[in-house]
């Protein structure tokens, strides 16, 4: 029975995480709808930068009211003259001729046959045909055609890096209005729209499922998936701006902050599948897609490859220049292999990547706006939250630094086991320097603090000194707050107890009272319990810890009974119910905490003295 109520659970779950991503679809559609608007961007003057453009339609180029008026004229102007040849013995010259050159032909009518003569060849006297040359002339101007070039379906418009000239200009305006004016039509307008909704939410459902059955931790928070389709759906909608101002525009919209925001909070694996997809999307309603996808994929890669060396947020400038030298790099190596020549590149284009690489600084609001909202810490700010030297850390070291040894101990074996079972490593490192800095307010209440042998609990009920104990992990909540620490660490100082007791209070109060009653609220941490592996391995590695330090006899067994004691009570307490370990991770976590422990605490060599 409860079988069925999990599977049903998860199948629930799944159904309303495609809900969310078929919603994130038609939003993606909406805002940048399909291929509608003529993907081509030109201009008079320019060269072509697309591919060969093959005319799916017949294109007829018509002239213009002035070509033409200017045809008649310089055909008016350049009429032939028609003369007939006159009785006489001496050559007359008609006024017509008068100052025409000597080499200037004509047409002389002999017997109605026309035949063509130089002025300086004339023998005979000749009279001006004013009847048939206005006729020739007319005949003239009424086979002027119209057409000033024709582009039969299948032949080319226009090659890639050609001049776009006047007339290719405007035999590609004729192209573009017969594209646009195809899709009035709203059946098409609704046919189109929907096999792009299917496209995308295809891309967008290969991606859910890739996380479910790949990276699991993924799926399982709706949160998580909101974020990454936030992510997508920002790009889609930048993209869509730059591309609806002037498609030519396309190098600046900077979908390198795809895998710079998708790696801050989540691994490499998730961000270039979600990158991919993301492009893919894009790629769907852009001019020439190949290209395109192509230029983002390279970028996209390398910018995900600079991530993993990210440590501060100084960085991004790196990451920046390496941007912009990616993208000029496969620029140059594009044009060398299409066109062979140098000269025509564009050099707007350099300064289009220079912009796109500028953009990627907006990683810093970006990645602030998305913490806020979705309640996550980034990698960038725990690497700052994991130096030492930082306020709070430094107020614990001074006042505490008892406790805050054993919070770099707990930090360095729970970073390992993290990386033993699988987790975020940088997140439990933080936690746990910061899961006990609640005892900077009452260091000398805790053993490890007090160096002199003043133990202040000697003046103290076992309630109070109980009491006490506890209230540090309140105070500790009250001082993130105070510090403005993400939740994301304080669930570390909330849970790290858990709702166990304080056993050496509670213990004594038993010893010492016997036959009174015992408050165990009094005695109780508030919890909650761990609700994930990382605030779970914390629990754990903070007890051990703490307890191997009293112990006289650090021997392997010891040590190994010691581990084995205080989980299983954990365990027996139900303290792990809401947080997603299993028993092998357990076993796991025993075995690296024994062997850790016995090296920190083996037994050193007896150094001879010599006097």
């Amino acid at each position: 029975m409860k079988t069925n109520k999990a599977t049903k659970r998860k199948v629930l779950a799944t159904i309303g995480k495609t809900f969310i991503v078929l919603i994130a679809s038609a939003l993606i559609v909406w805002i940048f709808p399909s291929n509608q608007s003529f993907k081509y961007d030109f201009q008079q003057g320019s060269f072509w930068e697309y591919d060969n453009l093959i005319s799916p339609i017949d294109i007829v180029i018509n002239k213009t009211d002035k070509e033409l008026s200017e045809e008649k004229e310089a055909i008016t102007k350049n009429k032939r003259l028609y003369f007939n040849i006159v009785e006489g013995d001496s050559l007359f010259i008609p006024k017509e001729l008068e100052g025409l050159p000597h080499s200037y032909s004509i047409i002389i009518l002999k017997d109605s046959t026309p035949y063509e003569a130089k002025i300086s060849e004339l023998t005979s006297p000749i009279q001006f045909n004013q009847a048939k040359t206005q006729e020739m002339l007319d005949i003239r101007i009424n086979n002027i055609s119209t057409i000033k070039e024709n582009i039969a379906k299948g032949d080319q418009i226009i090659a890639k890096g050609e001049e776009v000239s006047p007339t290719k200009y405007e035999a590609l305006s004729i192209y573009r209005k017969a594209y646009e004016e195809k899709f009035t039509a709203h059946k098409i307008v609704y046919k189109q729209i929907l096999g792009q909704f299917i496209l995308v939410a295809m891309a967008l459902l290969s991606m859910l499922f890739f996380f479910k059955y790949i990276i699991p931790e993924l799926f399982e928070e709706n949160k998580k998936i909101i974020l990454i389709l936030s992510v997508i759906i920002m790009m889609v909608g930048i993209t869509a701006i730059i591309v609806n101002i002037n498609s030519q525009y396309i190098y600046i919209a900077p979908l390198c902050l795809t895998p710079i925001l998708i790696r801050t909070f989540f691994d490499s694996r998730s961000t270039l599948y979600v990158f991919l997809v993301n492009i893919i999307i894009i790629g769907f309603s852009v001019p020439n897609s190949f290209e395109f996808v192509f230029y983002q994929l390279m970028v996209g890669m390398m910018v995900i490859i600079s991530m993993e060396h990210l440590e501060r947020r100084s960085d991004f400038i790196k990451t920046s220049v390496l941007v912009f030298l990616t993208y000029s790099i496969i620029y140059l190596a594009l044009t060398l292999i299409q066109d062979a020549d140098l000269s025509k590149i564009n050099p707007y284009r350099f300064a289009y990547f220079a912009v796109n690489a500028g953009m990627t600084l907006l990683a810093f609001p970006l990645i602030f706006i998305f913490e806020k909202l979705f309640g996550y810490v980034s990698e960038l700010s725990l690497l700052e939250y994991s130096d030492t030297n930082n306020k709070v850390l430094r107020e614990l070291s001074i006042k505490s630094p008892g406790t805050f040894q054993h919070s770099v101990q707990v930090a360095n074996l729970a970073e390992e086991l993290i990386h033993q079972i699988g987790g975020n490593a940088l997140l439990v490192r933080v936690g746990a320097l910061h899961h006990d800095i609640g005892k900077s307010l009452k260091p000398l209440f805790f053993i490890e603090n007090q160096q002199t042998g003043f133990n202040p609990h000697n003046e103290s009920s076992n309630e109070e000194s109980a009491q006490i104990i506890t209230s540090h992990v309140v105070d500790g909540v009250k001082i993130a707050h105070k510090y403005k620490l993400p939740e994301p660490i304080i669930d570390f100082i909330r849970t790290h107890h858990g709702s166990t007791k304080t056993k050496y209070f509670y213990n004594k109060q038993k010893l010492e009272h016997p036959d009174l009653p015992i408050d165990e609220n009094l005695f109780t941490y508030k919890g909650p319990k761990p609700f994930s592996r990382e605030t779970a391995v914390v629990m754990m590695v903070d007890s051990v810890e703490a307890a191997s330090r009293s112990l006289k006899d650090h021997s392997e067994k010891s040590i190994s009974n010691l581990v084995d004691s205080i989980i299983d009570d954990q365990i027996k307490n139900d303290q792990f119910s809401n947080s997603n370990i299993t028993f092998r991770d357990i076993t796991i976590i025993k075995q690296v905490l024994k062997q850790k422990l016995q090296a920190i605490y083996h037994t050193r060599i007896q150094y001879p003295v010599v006097k």
